[in-house]
């Protein structure tokens, strides 16, 4: 009777160990080119889409060296602020992608959620986030945007 207890114990151990998740952090910059799409420009309120292209210029992940990216969104700035959201896909060196979404609410405290990913990204998930606009030049040409973003945090896979 121990036994059969003992190997149902170790059973469940395995079983739970086989659950855990692995995380990693992350920290790396991206520069990116994009196009915006005036909807409102007045006084009162400023609305765009956008539209972006990027790569990791620099990372201390290895899974993100060299990534590129492609985003669409919105941005509204009222008073002064800027408020937005959208979608990035990203596209790692090793041929997986993930896919999360950017916020950038009133408050100001920018975060990316993980949604999907495929092959070694498959199942990521999001622990912490943040990323920070380190640098905006001026447009190459009308309605259009370059800039250089700090990205950092933590995901996890299963």
């Amino acid at each position: 009777m121990a036994m059969r207890i003992t190997l149902i114990a170790a059973a469940i151990g395995l079983a739970a160990g086989g659950t855990c998740a692995r995380e990693v952090d992350y920290d790396f910059v991206v520069c990116t080119h994009g196009r915006n799409t005036m909807l409102e420009a007045s006084q009162d309120l400023v609305a765009m889409g956008s539209e972006s292209w990027g790569i990791v210029a620099s990372s201390t992940t290895k899974e993100m060296e060299n990534a590129t990216q492609h985003c669409v969104g919105y941005l509204r700035v009222v008073s002064g602020k800027t408020v937005g959201k959208g979608l990035c896909k990203w596209f790692l060196a090793s041929g997986d992608t993930a896919i999360g979404e950017w916020d950038m609410p009133e408050s100001g405290q920018n975060s990316f959620r993980w949604l999907a990913g495929t092959g070694g990204m498959k199942g990521i998930t999001t622990v912490t986030s943040n990323f920070a606009w380190i640098g905006i030049g001026k447009p190459a040409e009308p309605g259009t945007g370059q800039s250089c973003r700090h990205d950092w945090g933590r995901y996890a896979l299963p």
